[in-house]
């Protein structure tokens, strides 16, 4: 036997967290597509106006354009340096496809139909 809080109990910790590398990227890939589809309806829905937006309308858009960038970009950086820190590569891949992906197919599509 061995006493809790040892260096033999933190091991039993981490590999309980790495034995669970799948299922977490199962969800962490869901979650990351509903937070990029949310970003984009926040950014979407900042620039529906009646008529020509008036300089307040205008700077209201743009502050909740960079509130979307910042969440977006400190939750990428974030995941990753989390999923890096306990070493999950299915997390930290499924983190970044979902990430990246969705925003990349999106800004494609406008760029075709543009």
């Amino acid at each position: 036997m061995y006493e809790t809080g040892t260096s033999r109990d933190a091991v039993g910790w981490y590999r309980r967290i790495r034995r669970a590398d799948t299922p977490v990227a199962v969800l962490v890939g869901l979650m990351n597509v509903l937070l990029c589809g949310m970003l984009f309806m926040m950014v979407m829905a900042s620039g529906i106006t009646f008529g020509a937006p008036d300089a307040t309308q205008q700077a209201e858009m743009d502050a909740a354009g960079r509130l979307a960038e910042q969440l977006y970009l400190g939750w990428l950086a974030g995941g990753l340096l989390l999923f890096g820190l306990f070493r999950l590569p299915r997390t930290a891949v499924a983190h970044l496809l979902c990430m990246l992906v969705p925003p990349a197919v999106l800004v494609a599509y406008l760029a075709a139909a543009g």
